[in-house]
């Protein structure tokens, strides 16, 4: 996070999906736990700085079966294999953005990688 508040970093927050809009509660984006690591699919859409940015913090859910109380929050890092810049997309203004659709297929995360608690992502994003 440091390189990132020094503005050495490019940031985005990926939260917006095509079957979900901004519902938090209603992302398809699934991160299971895979030993010490995540491994992570979904797609994210309308993603401020994704075409650009060097780190995402993603939202996920890791417990389908408890609403809101399931979703919880990665840092997911420019590079990492299965994470991919679908495309950048067309709009009327704010061309430095790069505003993009994500896609991420089997992308390990290490447990590193998560903030917060697991199943508290919910609440970090509501502060």
């Amino acid at each position: 996070m440091v390189p990132a508040i020094k503005g050495e970093r490019i940031g985005a927050i990926g939260i917006t999906e095509p079957n979900a809009g901004s519902d938090i509660a209603g992302i398809q984006t699934f991160a299971r736990r895979d030993g010490e690591d995540y491994i992570i699919n979904g797609t994210k859409m309308y993603i401020t700085n994704g075409a650009i940015a060097d780190q995402i913090c993603l939202v996920a859910k890791t417990d389908r079966s408890a609403g809101h109380r399931g979703i919880s929050l990665f840092i997911i890092e420019k590079g990492m294999p299965g994470f991919e810049v679908m495309r950048k997309l067309k709009k009327m203004g704010q061309h430095t953005a790069g505003t993009a659709e994500l896609a991420l297929k089997d992308v390990r995360v290490p447990h590193g990688n998560l903030l917060g608690e697991e199943g508290k992502g919910f609440y970090g994003i509501m502060k």
